[in-house]
């Protein structure tokens, strides 16, 4: 797989410098951009790069803003993770009072013949016999 990566890669950067090359002219040639907002003190002029040098300055401010995105996704997401662990062990803690508890009754004779006796009564029916039911009364 990383033999793949790799080769897509090296595709995509041989297809990018292709268009570069290809297009030299256009990319080598100095603009300079105005910003106007039709307010006389409100005019500003970049000084004159290349094309790429925008193209550039483009990309590189792209990666920042997808980086800082990243960056607090990943922060929210470990905030998630802490609280579903606080949870996760005061579920585990509730486990095991209440196993406690249950080990209590097992062992109190008058309650284990009441739970038996339950049991024996009371078979649970599990979720295909109860489609099956509903499935022949149709």
């Amino acid at each position: 797989m990383k033999k793949i990566k790799i080769l897509l890669w090296l595709i995509i950067f041989g297809l990018l410098g292709t268009l570069i090359y290809q297009n030299l002219d256009y990319f080598m040639t100095t603009v300079a951009l105005k910003f106007d907002l039709k307010v006389a003190s409100w005019n500003w002029t970049i000084p004159e790069l290349q094309n790429i040098a925008y193209f550039g300055i483009c990309f590189f401010l792209g990666f920042i803003l997808i980086g800082t995105k990243g960056f607090v996704a990943n922060f929210k997401l470990k905030k998630d993770i802490k609280t579903k662990d606080i949870t996760i062990t005061s579920l585990k803690e509730q486990v095991n009072t209440l196993k406690t508890e249950l080990e209590v009754f097992q062992h109190d004779p008058y309650i284990k013949k009441q739970l038996e006796e339950k049991t024996v009564a009371d078979p649970p029916e599990n979720d295909n016999e109860k489609d099956n039911k509903s499935d022949t009364a149709d």
